[in-house]
């Protein structure tokens, strides 16, 4: 599961890099440019950007606030880890829903150039709550 993630996340980081090729092919060696190329980058990206962050990059990668927790106890360590893997977990997930619908109500909105629907453009950052949720109660369940 998570080489296919990470082949996934590949795959966005070479589509972002061939299209802004393309976009920098187009405008100084044929000198007219795409209006769409711009738009089509920004989706990749910020699908790479969440699709990466929720499911293939360590939570331990992830930017953390260890300065208090790094001079705990190992045993105390252990349970400030668990509670706030839990209390993180649940509020993503208890988010989720609401997230949802706010994307579901962008369904009529469309992308300037290439006329996407929104809620299929943010439907990223719902996959990322809901695999970044996932991941915190997992880990919380294999400490324990």
């Amino acid at each position: 599961m998570k080489r296919a993630a990470a082949a996934v996340s590949a795959l966005l980081v070479a589509a972002v890099l061939a299209a802004v090729l393309v976009g920098v092919a187009r405008r100084y060696l044929f000198g007219a440019t795409l209006v769409w190329i711009d738009e089509l980058t920004v989706v990749l990206f910020m699908w790479c950007i969440f699709w990466t962050a929720a499911l293939v990059v360590p939570l331990s990668e992830h930017v953390a606030f260890d300065l208090v927790y790094n001079t705990l106890p190992q045993r105390v360590r252990k349970v400030v880890t668990i509670v706030s893997c839990v209390l993180v977990g649940v509020a993503l997930l208890a988010a989720l829903p609401k997230i949802a619908n706010f994307i579901l109500f962008l369904w009529r909105e469309r992308t300037p150039a290439l006329q996407w629907r929104l809620d299929y453009v943010y439907s990223c950052f719902a996959l990322f709550v809901a695999g970044a949720g996932i991941r915190f109660i997992r880990l919380a369940l294999k400490r324990e």
